[in-house]
């Protein structure tokens, strides 16, 4: 049966290679993660190999140190107790190295039986999921030789050999079903009723020479049968069981088609195979296609692998059981790319069936499908199949989706390029002039950067009335602040504090001092504002000065003069301008601690002259 591409246009596939890319593609998953586990096991035994080195390297090391502890040791005559004593130390220490390197050496034989016999297992189940796939597909370029002979002198025993492009040969065991023509020994007499053939023979009884002869050879029994692409054998021999004389008879595609050798059971060479005449080739090449017929049915009957070869080396043993996957792939890759390309729908692969009286089946298979499959796999076994997501028109992977469970393949628009250009921008102009912005400085003395003022713009167009209520601001515009407003007698940014100067004439009243969140505090005339440094009265005029120090005698200590104690500074000995009022000494007031209030504490002393 022939099948159509997803474009209805014809194909040269015979077979429904959708169902067969399915089920190739499982098959390769299972061979793949066997290999990981293969991989796995032999890093693991290989890192077991490192510990166990280390470790009996340690336990000699161990042995040797106690050998050598006794090195330099007087322990008497050799039958002293301290040298027997020496000898059994040494000979125990000796024997417990031996047994722990031999369990050490024990333990790593026991972790690489295990992982051969997982490896084992491993691969047969390899050769178990090549036998389900060939139990339902052919394999790509492949060709079956089948092989049937009589066995146990009752039945027929039936075997195909499988040959394929990719190194892979393998034995298939035939089961031959109920019913068939091969389920009994078959006699020429069931196929054709005469069989002459007329054959060489050696006859006279003055003169020996070959005569050809006639022979009947329809009483004669099938004893084996072989189909191949290059022709076939047939042999044919007298008993059921297959045994007694006969004929071998060779097919061929070319000339000469058909040969035939008499069999004889007694000692002696066979005779040569010689060409038959053409009336009787045209007979034993009917009896061949009848046979070969009957043969190629039992190829759809398979049971199970009796044998499989990767490159001549045993599938249940290779080394490298994904190199077969590789191979696999890469022939039928081919022709998922044209299928795909082929395909209207994307992220399918399509394929129609007629099925006749205008109507015809499709057959479809999605992409992501064959994606889920591959999910157990490492990343770098998954890339194995990155030739199957191809479109086939240029190598360009199938986009898909990855926001849904479902994805689907995207598809490639090919569209001609616009040329396009880009319009220079009208500079603009300025609707007024614009006012120069002073350059401020900040306290380090560089620049500040201040945003220049931009020219006036158009007003906006008017908008309709909106309904009453506060407008309601849009998410993505930030709330509008106001400029910060400055007191008329706050200094300009950037510029340096500056100290209220002192008056020459007579002292104003004092402010009075506020504190944060207190009431203003009140100030006496004639006290000194806040923060001035305190004046020391001078000395009036004509007034004598303090009288000079006076010597102790050695042995008194100063006494401490009675009364309250003054601050003296430098200016009461200094004579004071004749212009200038004398002033009260004033004593500084206690400091305190810094508090949320400001006190101000003043202490006043009269006058002695007033005290008089």
């Amino acid at each position: 049966m022939t099948y159509l591409y997803g474009d209805s246009t014809p194909s040269t596939l015979e077979v429904n290679f959708i169902e067969f890319l399915s089920d190739a593609v499982e098959y390769c998953v299972q061979v793949l993660l066997a290999d990981q586990s293969i991989v796995q096991g032999q890093a693991r035994t290989r890192s077991l190999d490192h510990v166990g080195a280390a470790e009996v390297e340690r336990l000699q090391r161990v042995g040797a140190l106690v050998s050598k502890a006794f090195e330099g040791v007087p322990l008497g005559e050799e039958d002293s107790a301290a040298a027997r004593c020496v000898a059994a130390i040494v000979r125990s220490a000796s024997d417990l190295v031996r047994a722990e390197t031999a369990e050490v050496l024990s333990a790593l034989d026991a972790e690489i039986n295990k992982r051969d016999a997982q490896a084992a297992r491993e691969r047969e189940g390899c050769v178990k999921a090549l036998e389900t796939l060939l139990f339902k597909h052919d394999l790509p370029d492949m060709t079956l030789d089948v092989h049937l002979a009589i066995t146990g002198g009752a039945r027929y025993g039936c075997r195909a050999r499988m040959t394929t492009g990719v190194g892979l040969d393998a034995v298939l065991d035939l089961e031959i079903p109920a019913n068939h023509l091969f389920e009994r020994v078959v006699r020429v007499d069931r196929l054709t009723e005469r069989l002459d053939v007329k054959v060489p023979e050696m006859g006279g009884w003055l003169h020996k020479e070959v005569k050809l002869r006639a022979q009947h050879l329809e009483k004669h029994h099938v004893a084996a049968l072989s189909i191949r692409a290059s022709g076939g054998t047939l042999k044919l021999r007298a008993a059921a069981d297959g045994t007694g004389s006969g004929f071998d008879i060779v097919f061929a595609k070319e000339a000469p088609r058909v040969r035939l050798a008499r069999v004889d059971q007694r000692e002696g060479p066979p005779d040569p195979p010689f060409e038959v005449e053409e009336a009787d080739a045209s007979k034993l090449l009917a009896l061949h296609e009848k046979l070969a017929a009957a043969a190629t049915e039992l190829t759809r009957h398979r049971k199970g692998i009796v044998e499989a070869t990767l490159d001549g080396e045993l599938l249940r043993t290779h080394a490298k059981p994904a190199l077969l996957v590789e191979r696999l792939i890469a022939t039928i890759a081919p022709i998922v790319q044209e299928i795909a390309s082929r395909s209207q729908s994307p992220g399918e692969l399509v394929l129609r069936r007629l099925l006749g009286d205008g109507r015809r089946e499709e057959i479809f298979l999605s992409k992501e499908e064959l994606k889920r499959k591959l999910e157990p796999l490492l990343e770098g076994n998954r890339a194995l199949f990155d030739p199957l997501w191809l479109d086939g028109s240029g190598g360009v992977p199938s986009v898909t989706s990855t926001n849904t469970g479902s994805s689907v393949a995207a598809v490639r628009v090919e569209r001609p390029l616009q040329p396009f250009t880009l319009t220079p921008a009208a500079p603009v102009q300025p609707g007024g002039p614009t006012a120069e912005v002073p350059a401020l400085e900040s306290t380090s003395g560089r620049p500040l950067r201040q945003t220049p003022v931009l020219p006036e713009l158009s007003p906006p167009p008017l908008k309709p009335a909106q309904p009453a209520g506060p407008p309601a601001l849009p998410a993505s515009e930030p709330p509008r602040r106001d400029p910060p407003r400055y007191r008329p007698s706050t200094p300009t940014l950037g510029t340096s504090r500056q100290m209220p100067a002192t008056p020459t004439g007579p002292a104003a009243p004092p402010l009075a001092a506020e504190s944060a969140g207190a009431q203003p505090i009140r100030q006496k005339p004639g006290t000194p504002a806040l923060g001035t440094p305190p004046q020391m009265p001078p000395i009036p005029a004509g007034q004598a000065g303090p009288p000079p120090a006076t010597e102790l005698p050695r042995g008194e200590a100063p006494r401490r003069p009675s009364g309250p104690l003054r601050l003296v500074s430098s200016a009461e000995t200094a004579v004071s301008p004749p212009d200038r009022a004398p002033t009260l000494p004033v004593v500084e007031p206690p400091r305190k601690e810094a508090t949320d209030r400001i006190e101000v504490t003043q202490t006043k002393e009269s006058d002695p002259a007033t005290k008089k």
